[in-house]
């Protein structure tokens, strides 16, 4: 058994972090002093993080590709002495309904959303088996339990993660590392109201909360981060909701 169970927090990989609950992840986690490492493949991913409370180290890397994840993970390992634990925060829909959902679409809803996280939990896995522990953290989404005819593919694929989450967890659980997944409901990112059609949809959406609001970023970093904590050291293979009532699976 490793010994991460023991240990705070102290580097975090956070792979989709120059934007959304990634980024909010990395504010966070810098204000507890964790050093933090971002990897995104938007070169602008730098210049957002340079508000933060400290500077993280930012790789430019594609999340989608085994090179790319091999030499982030490693330049993350030098940057921070290594990786305790790791938010896999990449994804994306492309809304078409069922109908309109050809080869192309299909196929790169799975690679976005969840061949990308199965290749770099996988390389994660590894490199936390040989350090004797850590924690990961997927991130699937409401969507995985829903009829979504507007996106099929992007429902099946955080499906997907939801499943994956715990075919890793059973496997690292007799090397010390923890797998988890948190499934986000609506979120208050620029995206989600873009996606929404602006304030109008955004209070629409609002409208079927039963919290009546929409989570920021920040609320489902803080599970996530809850999650990757030696606060959470009995907790693996689950999928965490946060929804604000929306779901209750």
């Amino acid at each position: 058994m490793g010994t991460f169970y023991s240990q705070k927090l102290t580097r975090l990989l956070i792979v989709g972090g120059g934007s959304g609950i990634g980024l909010a992840a990395a504010e966070i986690a810098l204000e507890d002093d964790v050093n933090v490492t971002i990897t995104d493949i938007d070169p602008h991913a730098q210049e957002r993080a340079k508000g933060l409370v400290k500077e993280p180290f930012v790789i430019v890397s594609d999340a989608t590709k085994k090179n790319d994840i091999r030499e982030a993970i490693t330049q993350a390992k030098d940057l921070m002495g290594g990786i305790d634990a790791a938010l896999i925060a990449v994804g994306g829909a492309t809304l078409a309904e069922v109908p309109d959902v050809n080869e192309e679409i299909w196929a790169k809803e799975l690679e976005f959303n969840l061949t990308s996280t199965w290749f770099n939990a996988q390389a994660l896995l590894e490199e936390m088996k040989e350090a004797g522990g850590g924690s990961i953290c997927l991130t699937s989404s409401g969507q995985a339990i829903m009829a979504a005819t507007d996106r099929p593919g992007y429902s099946a694929a955080k499906a997907g993660v939801i499943s994956l989450t715990r075919s890793l967890a059973a496997h690292g659980a007799p090397y010390g590392v923890r797998v988890n997944c948190i499934a986000p409901g609506p979120t208050d990112t620029p995206r989600f109201r873009a996606m929404n059609g602006g304030d109008e949809g955004v209070a629409q959406v609002r409208k079927a909360m039963p919290m009546g609001k929409i989570p920021p970023p920040a609320e489902l970093a803080e599970v996530a981060l809850f999650l990757l904590s030696a606060r959470a050291s009995a907790v693996t293979g689950q999928t965490v909701h946060v929804n604000g009532g929306l779901l209750m699976p």
